[in-house]
């Protein structure tokens, strides 16, 4: 890390996030430092000089060098990783290279993503597929008890595991290889929700082995919005397809990803700006710093809240961000906390629903303080 302290103002200021405003909620759309934000606005700058050399002519090559280091990133081969706006892009491109037939049946965690949630929605209403929810406890214990919840809903006529890496409304890290290999022995396609991984966590891709791979960069890898990437198993290559049609159908995965019609791919070629901002922070180390803060965090707001802690305090369930039960809240009540926390106090956190229960889901960057959770804490005690 560097000499100077993270939450410094010094430090903080490396984003141009409002200093004004707790900004507790990187997990969102995350945050994007200064110095990505320029070499964005520079290649902007090269897009508009000249627009046909830059999205006609450079494009692909210039494509194709990031794609060598977000692979070797995240652990994947780059013959099957493309760029896509964001992981429900991923998600929707998995689903559409499959083929259904009614009665065929997918298994979604129930902490699942709402957004994903719609689109197997979708697929009941156009083909007649069953969604299956794995039902994991949380509060939770044992790693075990999400592959059995997984074990126990994978039935005879599914097609189809979507696994979120991470979750979304609880915060709690999957064990993504135990439960991919558990679909391998019931010989069921996987799709991995990696939304909020890259960077939060180490990522091997290989590793994992599903065959379909989603997540964004502009979350915890500090990317301009707009940058996600979507990996895509051998086996599955040639039959996966990017769901707007343009020049590119039937060219290949690069092809048909990478060029659905005009648009601005800068998001996408500044990830290496983001890149270097991690290996300058020391990636590893600011994973650590920031689970670090959010364990402290999510202690704080444990005590004032009279409730206890969901999961252990272990880096294998939980990274950078964390959720607590309120427990004088439910599930319709969290659109509002966020909306009043914010107009009253300044302070952007998220509520998010589960179970119809309310939990503050709280994220750790390097730009947060440890007196802004003490303070959030605080206030949500006072509310009770």
């Amino acid at each position: 890390m560097p000499a100077w302290t993270p939450g410094s103002p010094e430090f903080s200021a490396r984003w141009a996030l409002d200093p004004t405003i707790d900004y507790l909620n990187h997990g969102s759309f995350g945050a994007t430092p200064r110095t990505v934000l320029a070499r964005q606005s520079e290649l902007r700058a090269q897009m508009e000089a000249e627009p046909v050399e830059f999205l006609a002519r450079r494009l692909p090559e210039r494509l194709d060098a990031v794609r060598e280091r977000v692979a070797a990133f995240v652990g994947a081969d780059p013959e099957g990783l493309v760029f896509v706006p964001n992981a429900t892009h991923g998600v929707d491109a998995a689903l559409g290279a499959m083929d259904w037939s009614p009665g065929d049946e997918v298994v979604h965690a129930d902490h699942g993503y709402n957004a994903v949630k719609k689109a197997l929605l979708r697929l009941r209403h156009r083909y007649e597929v069953t969604t299956v929810a794995a039902v994991v406890p949380f509060p939770i214990d044992d790693a075990q008890q999400v592959i059995d919840a997984f074990a126990r809903a994978i039935g005879p006529r599914t097609r189809l595991v979507v696994i979120d890496h991470i979750t979304s409304a609880t915060a709690l890290i999957f064990p993504v290889t135990e439960l991919v290999a558990l679909c391998r022995t019931r010989g069921v396609t996987v799709l991995v929700d990696g939304a909020h991984a890259p960077g939060l966590l180490p990522l091997d891709i290989r590793a994992i082995g599903a065959d379909f791979y989603t997540g964004n960069l502009h979350k915890w890898v500090c990317a301009p919005k707009g940058a996600a990437l979507f990996w895509v198993a051998p086996a599955w290559r040639d039959r996966t397809h990017a769901r707007v049609v343009s020049h590119g159908y039937e060219l290949g995965l690069r092809a048909e990803f990478e060029w659905a019609g005009t648009f601005d791919p800068t998001a996408w070629l500044s990830v290496p700006a983001a890149l270097d901002h991690l290996d300058e922070l020391g990636a590893s180390a600011l994973q650590g710093h920031n689970h670090a803060l959010v364990q402290q965090g999510r202690q704080h707001l444990a005590r004032a809240l009279g409730v206890r802690l969901p999961h252990p305090d272990h880096p294998s369930w939980y990274g950078p961000m964390a959720a607590v039960l309120v427990p004088w809240a439910n599930a319709a009540d969290a659109p509002g906390l966020t909306a009043r926390l914010f107009q009253e106090h300044r302070i952007e956190v998220p509520f998010t629903a589960y179970d119809h229960r309310c939990f503050v889901r709280i994220s750790g960057q390097a730009y947060n303080r440890p007196a802004q959770y003490e303070r959030l804490a605080e206030l949500l005690q006072r509310w009770r």
